[in-house]
């Protein structure tokens, strides 16, 4: 586990399946993904049969799953995917499911400790997202999170009826470190680093 101020990080498991179902194919959690077309429940199991039985360095995948660091509350999953071992680059992913848990902080935490397991754990230099032009909340989040906008894919996904741009960010191991000078502790297995 990886704890930061407001969740921790964990492995996923078989049984967040019926949490994940309550909220993923809402319009509210589908309409800033890739797809917002639902996926059914069997489709969702083979993919968390997928994520928790396999390694980063071979799948070229990492997802954990969010959790309330107090309650234990399930609220999503962030990842890294398309994990680059020649580069030392990944793509970022997060999904908090329940709306009501939006604007919370949760995001931004669980942006933080992931990008210190990226760096810190996995040996990461770079991490960059896409992400929907049109998604504000998201984007304060990646910048709070250290994150800076590094260019535009236009007109390059289809959703609600019309083409959208794509806004692309990264952050590099360094200027993490030195945007969060205490990054070394951000998402430390130690749960005391993070009282």
């Amino acid at each position: 586990m990886y704890y930061g101020e407001k969740v921790r990080l964990r492995a996923m498991e078989m049984s967040d399946l019926d949490e994940i179902m309550k909220h993923w194919n809402t319009y509210e959690t589908r309409r800033f993904l890739y797809s917002a077309i639902p996926h059914s429940e069997e489709n969702e199991r083979k993919w968390l049969e997928e994520v928790t039985t396999s390694t980063p360095w071979k799948s070229g995948s990492m997802v954990l799953a969010i959790e309330d660091k107090k309650s234990g509350q399930f609220l999503g999953s962030v990842s890294l995917d398309n994990i680059s071992t020649q580069h030392r680059r990944a793509e970022f992913g997060i999904a908090i499911h329940d709306p009501k848990n939006h604007g919370k902080g949760y995001g931004t935490d669980a942006t933080k400790v992931m990008l210190w397991v990226g760096f810190h754990v996995l040996g990461l230099n770079s991490i960059f997202l896409n992400t929907l032009v049109s998604n504000a909340r998201a984007i304060r989040c990646y910048e709070k999170a250290g994150f800076q906008r590094t260019g535009i894919f236009r007109r390059a996904l289809f959703t609600e009826g019309q083409f959208q741009d794509l806004l692309i960010m990264d952050v590099i191991a360094d200027e993490f470190a030195k945007q969060h000078p205490g990054s070394t502790q951000i998402g430390s297995p130690n749960e005391e680093h993070q009282q």
